[in-house]
C-alpha cells in the first residue's frame, strides 16, 4: 500500500522521555514556591494530570490557581510567576532533538511524505515546540491540552487525519507505546509502529502494549525510510 503520512508521538520517539526524577525535583522546588509540603503537592498535581492533558487547563498558571485552590492555599503574584517559570522551562528543555532525527524527517519529507504529531501533553507544549527545530518538518501537531482530548481516544487521531487530508489507512503512526497510543492508532486504521526506548526513568516504565508487541519496530527514526518503501 502505498502511505502518503507519517504521524508521530513526541516523548520517547522524536525526542527523549523526559526524566522522572528530573520532574519531581522540578515539583520540589515549584511546592517550594508555594510554601506547600512536596506531598500534598504532588498529590493533587497527580489528580490534575488528566485535567492538564485533555480537557481542564489551556495554561500553567490556571493548573497551579487550581492546585491552591484545592489545597486552600492564598498565593501571591510573585509565587505563581514563580512557579510557572518553572513548569515552562522544564518543559523547553525536554524538547532537546537530536540532528539524526531532523535528518531523518527532512529525508521523509523529500519523499513527499506528510508528517503529523499527536501528542498527550502539558500546557507549555504547544508554544515551546513552534519553537524548536521539530516545528519546521511537522505539517500539523495535534496537542491533547488544546483539542481537550487525549490518546488513545480515536478522535485524537481523527484530528491529525483531517488536518493532513489523509485517511487513517494512508497513515504510519510511529510511538513508544505509552498509554495504548499503539493499540489506539490501530484501531482507527493506521498500522503502528513501535519506537524503541529507554523506559527505565519514566513514571510508566511497565507497558503491556510493549512487552506484547509483534508489530514492526525501530530503534532510529532512519529507519521509517526503508519501511515505508518495503510497505509500497
Amino acid at each position: 500500500m502505498l502511505y502518503k503520512a507519517v504521524i508521530f508521538d513526541l516523548y520517547g520517539t522524536l525526542v527523549d522521555n523526559f526524566s522522572s526524577q528530573a520532574y519531581d525535583k522540578v515539583q520540589e522546588q515549584m511546592a517550594k514556591a508555594l510554601n506547600i509540603p512536596y506531598p500534598k503537592f504532588r498529590q493533587v498535581m497527580l489528580e490534575t494530570i488528566n485535567d492538564k492533558s485533555s480537557g481542564g487547563y489551556h495554561a500553567v498558571e490556571d493548573n497551579i490557581l487550581e492546585i491552591c485552590r484545592r489545597l486552600s492555599i492564598k498565593a501571591g503574584t510573585t509565587q505563581i510567576e514563580q512557579v510557572v517559570t518553572l513548569h515552562y522551562e522544564f518543559s523547553e528543555s525536554t524538547l532537546m532533538v537530536e540532528v539524526k532525527v531532523l535528518k531523518a524527517l527532512g529525508t521523509l519529507k523529500s519523499n513527499d511524505l506528510l508528517l503529523g504529531l499527536i501528542t498527550n501533553c502539558r500546557p507549555p507544549i504547544p508554544s515551546a515546540f513552534l519553537d524548536s527545530p521539530l516545528a519546521q518538518y511537522i505539517d500539523n501537531p495535534v496537542f491533547s491540552c488544546e483539542e481537550r482530548i487525549k490518546k488513545p481516544a480515536p478522535r485524537i487521531y481523527q484530528i491529525a487525519c483531517e488536518r493532513l487530508k489523509v485517511k487513517p489507512q494512508e497513515c504510519l503512526y510511529v510511538g513508544d507505546g505509552s498509554g495504548e497510543e499503539l493499540t489506539g492508532a490501530a484501531a482507527v486504521g493506521m498500522l503502528p509502529v513501535l519506537k524503541r526506548t529507554d523506559l527505565t526513568d519514566v513514571y510508566d516504565p511497565h507497558r503491556p502494549e510493549v512487552e506484547n508487541w509483534h508489530g514492526i519496530a525501530i530503534d532510529e527514526i532512519s529507519e521509517l525510510r526503508s519501511i515505508v518503501s518495503e510497505l509500497a
